[in-house]
């Protein structure tokens, strides 16, 4: 395995996970819900979520806490293959996935730590892409862009008195801030709309 920059997951961080604050009786309960494939696959059985990923839970007896976890992470923390550390600050990635066709996330359930790899972002990314995995997301324009704070009114409103009315005034009737305004009038934002 090569070696890990220091290059953590995105987001907040969340919580650490600590496999001696998981009861056994959880990671027995966890085993009782795998299954064996004939491709040397284990598929977590529990409820699976719309990404294809299932998740699982323990109750951490020191705080009164019920802690949630995805299953293919969970079963690499209790396998011992990884450390704590490389768990709570990488990505767990699927190496069986290449044995599925591209539009098949049915491999997502695996929990075989054997299948299993850890990364940063970057080459969960890159072993997406190698793959065929990778979809570009849609391009959201105008309105449908979740940062939009105007309606499309309100941009062609803006692009039609360019020139006739200041900046600022714009920015007043719209209900914006001025450098929003400002990106529109340099073709930055709503550049879909005519000029």
């Amino acid at each position: 395995m090569a070696k890990l920059k220091n290059c953590k997951k995105p987001g907040p961080p969340g919580e650490p996970h600590y496999i001696a604050e998981i009861p056994q009786k959880y990671i027995d309960m966890f085993y009782d819900k795998v299954e064996h494939q004939p491709n040397g696959c284990e598929f977590f059985t529990s409820k699976t979520q719309n990404t294809g990923y299932c998740n699982w839970y323990y109750y951490r007896e020191s705080d009164n806490k019920i802690r949630y976890i995805t299953a293919h992470k969970f079963a690499a923390f209790i396998s011992g293959k990884f450390t704590e550390h490389q768990l709570n600050n990488y990505c767990v990635l699927h190496s069986c996935d290449e044995n599925y066709a591209t539009d098949d996330i049915s491999y997502r359930r695996c929990v075989n730590p054997d299948h299993m790899w850890i990364g940063t972002p970057r080459d969960n990314v890159l072993d997406c892409m190698k793959k065929g995995r990778y979809k570009t997301p849609p391009i959201q324009i105008g309105e449908d862009n979740y940062n939009s704070t105007l309606t499309q009114k309100q941009a062609e409103f803006i692009i039609d008195n360019h020139y006739k009315i200041s900046q600022k005034r714009l920015s007043e009737i719209c209900d914006c801030s001025i450098s929003a305004v400002q990106l529109i009038h340099m073709n930055k934002t709503w550049r879909h709309l005519a000029r």
